[in-house]
């Protein structure tokens, strides 16, 4: 198993039936590879306003989508889907166990930046021109790509059920 700091956490929750981002305010966070059929593990430690997002998911058992910023605050968002497992009270905040899958992959947006330029009509070097270009936002595009899979798992179900 491998162990990671977890700087930053965003999930995709439905508002009024439109997909929006809930940033969570962390006191401290983990983030563990299983290593074991692509399971993650993470465990946040929030204060009681984070408390009222993540009790209603974990009583109604909701796979939630979110952006978790794993090592450093600078890095690009890895795309999770995750169910929360429990949730308890500490002395002043609460601490709750996500078991998550990776819902995509780096490439799976540059994947999709690819399919977004063809959709456009760009072609030769001016594909390859932009590509660099939308490439070095890719926070923005793993946001795009993080609604985009929000509406299928929406539609078709989460992975965590398979």
């Amino acid at each position: 198993m491998k162990t990671f700091r977890l700087k930053g956490l965003r999930l995709l929750l439905e508002k009024d039936t439109e997909p929006g981002q809930e940033k969570i305010e962390l006191h401290e966070g983990l983030v563990i590879n299983r290593e074991e059929g692509g399971w993650w593990l993470l465990e946040v430690v929030v204060d009681a306003d984070a408390k009222k997002v993540f009790d209603p998911l974990k009583e109604q058992e909701t796979d939630v989508m979110m952006e978790v910023i794993i090592s450093h605050e600078n890095n690009d968002p890895a795309t999770m889907v995750g169910r929360i497992r429990s949730g308890r009270e500490l002395e002043s905040t609460y601490s709750y166990l996500i078991d998550s899958k990776m819902a995509m992959k780096k490439e799976d947006v540059f994947n999709y930046i690819l399919d977004s330029l063809i959709a456009d009509g760009y072609t030769g070097d001016q594909l390859i021109e932009e590509f660099k270009n939308r490439k070095a936002d890719n926070a923005n595009w793993s946001q795009q790509m993080a609604r985009s899979l929000y509406e299928q798992y929406r539609e078709k179900g989460s992975p965590l059920s398979e």
